[in-house]
């Protein structure tokens, strides 16, 4: 499957933003951006400056999910700076920094000096408190890979755009979501800050959208993943039976469209949050290769998820979005646990005998 255009133009200009926990700005004037080029579209900023972006009127009754920052450095002193975020210091020995400002500071990882801090030589000197990214190349999108320095979950965030772009040329009729948030690296401040906040109802329904690090068992290339639960928790089993009947509608129809089912424990996902704080809760991912810019032969590198992963990852979110209130009121689950009754109700009350030890 080729990369469609649409997601391809997203992804070239959203990959290509420097983030950090607490230093999103950049991407949110991204998104603020494409709001502001749709008369359709409202955004709207709670007091920790995530960012609710809704298509169509009133409250919107589902949510897609994701964060906006990615792990990185910031300086605490000469020559000195703490990891933000799940970046190892020991990978990090020799790699090369840069601010996320213009003229700011540039240089290098020296080695580490003592858990979650690392020794650093730049020029001109890093300001304490200024934030440091991996200086690695830009977005890649030729081959089976999309590759950049933060995929995680930038990738999610060019999704989400790629999904509204889609519903408006379709005049999508209802109401749907994305909420972007922010300081996810460092556990999930802005998702935590949300839920405390946020004027919606439990009822509604929130499906995160993350890179999570490949495993045997849900591998890439074999399409995105309905994520039934993480590290911490296991989430809303509704809305999983719901998000895999779109999904096999889909593949009903293009048999090109491939998807899989899993347990992602490789690490903790703000799908956690949501459930936690009592709204139905999904998830969806992609396996990514580099988590958190690791290179397989030790160093930093780019992170990557498969081109056929994330394109149809945005055809999935539309088709649950576009079929959500019949897949909200589906009874395929209880229909089909209903049947499987009825097949073996006789079978099992004659036998029932063989319950109690008989013959």
């Amino acid at each position: 499957m080729s990369l469609p255009k649409d997601l391809a133009r997203r992804l070239r200009s959203i990959l290509a933003l420097p983030t950090a926990p607490f230093h999103e700005g950049r991407v949110h004037a991204a998104i603020l951006e494409a709001v502001a080029g749709s008369w359709r579209l409202r955004a709207e900023a709670d007091a920790f400056g995530n960012l609710l972006v809704t298509l169509g009127r009133g409250r919107p009754p589902l949510l897609f999910a994701c964060h906006t920052d990615h792990p990185a450095l910031r300086a605490t002193g000469p020559g000195t700076a703490e990891i933000v975020g799940g970046l190892r210091a020991a990978t990090l020995r020799g790699a090369r920094l840069e601010s996320l400002d213009p003229g700011g500071a540039r240089g290098t990882v020296l080695g580490a000096t003592r858990a979650g801090e690392v020794r650093i030589a730049t020029r001109p000197p890093a300001r304490r408190g200024e934030p440091l990214v991996l200086a690695l190349p830009g977005p890649r999108l030729s081959g089976a890979r999309v590759s950049a320095r933060a995929v995680d979950d930038l990738c999610a965030v060019a999704a989400c755009l790629t999904l509204f772009d889609r519903l408006q040329a379709r005049r999508f009729p209802g109401c749907v979501g994305a909420l972007f948030t922010r300081a996810e690296e460092v556990g999930f401040a802005g998702a935590l800050g949300w839920v405390r906040t946020t004027a919606l109802p439990k009822e509604t329904t929130v499906v995160n959208l993350e890179m999570s690090s490949a495993r045997p068992h849900a591998p890439p290339g074999r399409g995105p993943v309905l994520r039934v639960g993480d590290r911490l928790s296991t989430f809303d089993p509704a809305v999983a039976a719901e998000l895999e009947e779109a999904a096999r509608a889909l593949a009903r129809r293009d048999a090109s469209f491939r998807w899989q089912r899993a347990l992602m424990d490789g690490g903790a996902c703000e799908a956690t949050v949501y459930a936690h704080a009592g709204f139905r809760t999904g998830a969806l991912c992609l396996p990514l290769l580099g988590y958190h810019n690791r290179a397989p032969g030790g160093g930093v590198g780019l992170e990557s998820v498969r081109r056929d992963d994330a394109a149809g990852l945005v055809r999935w979110m539309e088709a649950y979005a576009r079929g959500f209130p019949r897949y909200r009121r589906s009874r395929a689950r209880a229909r089909r646990l209903e049947a499987l009754w009825r097949r073996n109700r006789a079978r099992l009350l004659a036998s029932a005998p063989e319950g109690r030890g008989g013959p």
